[in-house]
Order: C-alpha cells, then structure tokens, then sequence
C-alpha cells in the first residue's frame, strides 16, 4: 500500500502513449497569442494586464511561444528517434508544416490582398512583391517578408500581413539542428561505446548552455528579438534532452509547483533565463502526462494549435481594417473566426496530408527497389 502511495513515475514511462494534454496546451497557447496581438491590432491604448510579464518577466505572447518551442523540442526529438529512417523524419516534418501554410500564402496573396490593398488589382497582381510573398514558403531561411503591396497600410498596426511566420523557419532550422545532434550523438557513442550513454542528452544539455552564453548579446545590443531567438532555442534544446533523459526525469507536480515558486526568488538572478526556461519545460510535461480524466476527451477532436497561430494574425488585420471592434472585440471575433479557419485547415488539409506519409514512404521504397534491380546496359 506504502509502496504504491509513493510509486515515482518517470518521463519515459508516458512518452509511447498519444493521450495527453499536448494539443489542448498548444492550442492554449496559440490562443494566447491572439489575444496578446489584440491590443497593438486593434488599439494601442487598452490597459492590457499581462499577469504572466508580471510573474515570468516575459510577455503573454513571448511565453506562449515558448511552450510551442518547449513542446517542440520534446516530440521532434521523440519523432527523430522513432522515425525508421532520416527520409521518414524529413518527410514527417514537411507534410506537418507546409501543406497548411502554402493554403494560408494562396488565401493571404490571392483573396485578402486584392480585397485589401490600396492599388488597384492589376497594380498590387504585377508588383514584385506579391509574388514574392511566397518566399515564406521556403523555411529553410532566414528572412520573412511580412508586407504585400499596399495591405493594411492605414490599419493601427501598419502593413505587416502575417507577423506570426517568423517564428517558423526558427523552428524549422531546429528541426535540421535536431537530425545534426541526433547523429552527432549516435557517432559519439559508436566510437566511445558504453562511456557514452548519456551522449545524447549530455549534448543537448551543453547546446541548451550555449545558447544561454548568446544572451549575452541580448545585454550588449538591447535587441528584445535577440534575447527570444535565444530563449526559443533554449527551450527546443531542453524539451530534447528531457526525452533524450527520459528514463531517469522523475515527474511530479509538486516539483513543479516548487521550481515555479522559486521564479519569484531567481527573477533577478544571472542563472534566470536557463532556470526559467527549464521551469517552463518541466512544468509542460506535467501538465501534458499528469491530469487525467474528461480533459482528455479533447484530443478526438483534433490539432487545431497550428491553424489558430498560423491564420490568427491575417484574420486579426482584416478585422481592424473592415471593422472597428476594439480590444475585446478583436479577441472575441478573431477567435470565432480563426478557430472556424483552423478547424477547417486540420480536418481537410493537414490531417489528410499526414496521413499521406506512409504512402508517399510506400512510393518512395518502391522507386528505390526499382532503381537497384534496374538491369545495367
């Protein structure tokens, strides 16, 4: 009885099961970063209490995407190690990100931009920059063009179209970073066998401190963009080692609850950034494996988080450009709408699309089988 009171459960032991709070938190999030966007979006003078900056020290919108990178992290990594192979990964990867935002760039350039801009159609249709606009295609860069010709140039928020896609060529460099320090730490072990059982978490860790020793930049340039570039990687990079580590990270609520009481200790300390972050990852797992019960009845209905975060911020500026709906207002209908858009996005473009990989890993082997039983001439 003693025994079974005291049971410690550990991190590896929820990983191979799919139900968990994962999507309701993501969604929670992307949620958070509507409303955080409704106030420069809508009106630059509401008194926006943002009790999260008030505690964290980061804002609404800052924190919730750092839950995205913090669960990112943790499930690339999972999805690194389960993949059958490094064609299988990438081709996961790109179905999950590229289907839904190539529909978002067609909506944004074809449909809102002539609905919205100051030129006439043929004048915004042979400007350069409308077609370059699906540039953001391309994840692999790093620049994002946030303007169209002429859009939302008179909104309170001027001419940005999309600000919410810079954050995902960040990601998808980290997915690449994930496949380096994969292999990196199989070769490791390879070479120095059983001395390295830990090389895989042990690498993620040293990279996780690297990127704390880059938010030196932050103190020298001041650039509030340097510092979150930062605290991205910091939590991709910790959300892997916590699955990487998986078999010996003991979780507990009452840990968590105490390394987020101790936010209010270690605010103003130098070890900050690295503790935080490691505190929000720590605390993502919790709540992700430990609650039980109806709340996960929510995962039937689908992964909705990306369609909110990808298509809230456009939806957002056709609202402050047609309509004059305030703060609350913003919150209330952009919610309505992109939650209607992203229900649409995963039931009829990314959950199909997924469901494409085994299929298109199908051809794939077929084409390769082909390709090395060809007779030669």
């Amino acid at each position: 009885m003693d025994n079974q009171r005291f049971y410690q459960r550990y991190v590896g032991e929820f990983t191979d099961s799919t139900n968990n709070n994962f999507n309701l938190i993501r969604l929670l999030c992307a949620w958070g970063v509507l409303v955080y966007h409704s106030v420069p979006l809508a009106e630059h003078t509401y008194a926006f209490n943002d009790f999260i900056y008030q505690y964290v020290g980061t804002s609404m919108g800052e924190f919730c995407v750092m839950v995205f990178f913090s669960i990112s992290g943790f499930l690339i990594y999972r999805s690194m190690c389960n993949s059958s192979s490094l064609m299988s990964y990438i081709i996961a990867r790109t179905l999950r990100l590229l289907p839904a935002l190539v529909v978002v760039m067609i909506l944004t350039v074809l449909i809102i931009g002539p609905l919205t801009t100051s030129l006439s159609v043929g004048e915004y249709l042979s400007h350069p920059e409308t077609w370059s606009y699906f540039g953001n295609i391309n994840l692999l860069t790093s620049g994002t063009q946030y303007t169209l010709p002429g859009v939302f140039t008179d909104n309170p928020y001027p001419n940005a179209v999309n600000g919410s896609l810079w954050t995902l060529p960040l990601e998808t460099r980290l997915y690449v970073a994930t496949i380096v320090f994969f292999y990196g730490a199989w070769l490791i072990s390879r070479v120095l066998k059983d001395k390295m059982r830990v090389a895989e978490p042990l690498i993620l860790i040293a990279i996780a401190v690297w990127t704390f020793a880059l938010l030196q930049d932050y103190a020298t340039t001041g650039e509030r963009h340097t510092l979150f570039k930062a605290l991205f990687n910091c939590c991709f990079f910790i959300g892997g080692a916590m699955y990487a580590y998986r078999a010996r990270i003991p979780l507990n609520a009452s840990w968590a609850l105490v390394l987020v009481l101790g936010i209010e200790f270690l605010r103003e300390t130098s070890i900050y950034p690295l503790y935080g972050t490691l505190t929000i990852v720590y605390t993502v797992l919790v709540l992700a494996y430990l609650p039980k019960g109806k709340i996960l009845a929510f995962n039937k209905l689908g992964d909705y988080s990306y369609g909110m975060y990808i298509y809230a911020f456009p939806v957002q500026q056709c609202l402050s450009y047609w309509t004059d709906v305030g703060f609350l207002g913003m919150v209330f209908w952009a919610t309505l709408i992109t939650l209607f858009c992203s229900v649409l996005s995963w039931h009829f473009v990314e959950s199909p699309m997924l469901g494409y990989k085994k299929s298109l890993m199908k051809r794939l082997s077929w084409r390769n089988k082909t390709a090395t039983t060809q007779p030669s001439s």
